[in-house]
């Protein structure tokens, strides 16, 4: 298979790791360099990573077979459109757009020219998340509790709380860890800060009677994501940031019982082997061997179209309040 020549848009925040990760090389593909339009920050990621800044979006669309879209969610349309026009594979940073429409169009475009369209919804390469979904094979699943919270730090200005954080777990919730069908959406939120929905709860219920509770927060002193699962013989508690997975299990181990030593264990926690993996490295990896092997990639454009309709569903009901004038 022939090797793939793969370069970056975006060296903000984000395009930096992907500079960082593709810039350490692999076999299967040739890491040609990255744009930025900032050319200061493009001469420091450079010199940093020793790697090539192209002058300008045209020298690197004729110098890649695919790319991968680290820039402002705003410009993500007019990007992957382009790197679609001109018969790219591309990986675009969740969200993949910031309405549904456009992120149609996209998924359209990709697909009439025959190119993989991968999209960067990493936490499906979080180990914790890969182990969680091996446990949950053998649990009847009855309710989940997601929370995502972050220090408001003002970096993102074109989405809000939903585009940018909740997304994840809207992905993951209703992509891979639930397959029943959604029904109802409930939500409330708050603007805090950025001018946009900085806080937000949803409620979520799926045609098997199954809740699933979202939390998402870019103004809340504590960086925490866990999602929370309850079975119908177990506790099921994944941290994503710490890397950690516990399964608590009622035993109902009574041992002398009627004695006056008799011990009674109501429960017992397993601790579950997480590998130590970079989900982004992974996630990377995995768009590539897509484009060389003729893969459909698990979290490609209709997942992220499937995410972004129930994102714009709980961001419409979050902000009904705010566009009524019931808020002061």
């Amino acid at each position: 298979m022939e090797i793939v020549k793969i370069g970056v848009i975006g060296a903000g925040s984000m395009g930096r790791n992907h500079v960082r990760i593709l810039s350490a090389g692999h076999a299967s593909y040739e890491f040609a360099g990255f744009y930025d339009a900032d050319a200061q920050r493009a001469e420091a990621v450079a010199r940093q990573f020793g790697v090539r800044a192209f002058p300008s979006l045209e020298a690197l669309w004729e110098s890649v077979d695919a790319v991968t879209i680290a820039a402002p969610s705003s410009l993500h349309r007019e990007l992957a459109l382009t790197a679609a026009a001109h018969g790219l594979h591309a990986l675009v940073e969740k969200p993949l757009a910031l309405n549904l429409a456009d992120a149609e169009e996209i998924q359209s475009a990709f697909a009439a020219a025959g190119r993989t369209l991968a999209v960067g919804h990493v936490e499906r390469y979080n180990p914790v998340v890969t182990e969680l979904r091996k446990l949950l094979r053998h649990e009847k699943i009855l309710a989940l509790e997601v929370r995502r919270y972050s220090p408001y730090n003002g970096r993102i200005t074109d989405a809000n709380v939903v585009q940018d954080l909740m997304i994840h777990d809207i992905d993951l919730v209703c992509g891979i860890l639930l397959p029943e069908t959604l029904q109802t959406v409930h939500a409330v939120g708050e603007i805090a800060a950025s001018g946009k929905l900085d806080y937000v709860q949803s409620l979520l219920r799926f045609a098997g009677g199954t809740v699933a509770t979202l939390g998402a927060s870019r103004v809340t002193e504590s960086k925490v994501r866990e999602i929370a699962v309850h079975t119908d013989r177990s506790y099921i508690l994944a941290d994503l940031l710490n890397r950690s997975l516990a399964v608590l299990r009622n035993t109902n181990l009574v041992i002398d019982q009627g004695e006056a030593s008799a011990y009674r264990q109501d429960s017992v926690t397993q601790k579950i082997f997480v590998p130590m993996v970079e989900p982004l490295q992974m996630e990377l990896f995995d768009f590539v061997d897509c484009i060389r092997q003729g893969r459909t990639p698990e979290a490609g454009g209709p997942a992220a179209c499937r995410a972004i309709a129930v994102a714009e569903t709980i961001i419409g009901q979050a902000m009904e309040p705010y566009q009524k004038g019931e808020t002061a």
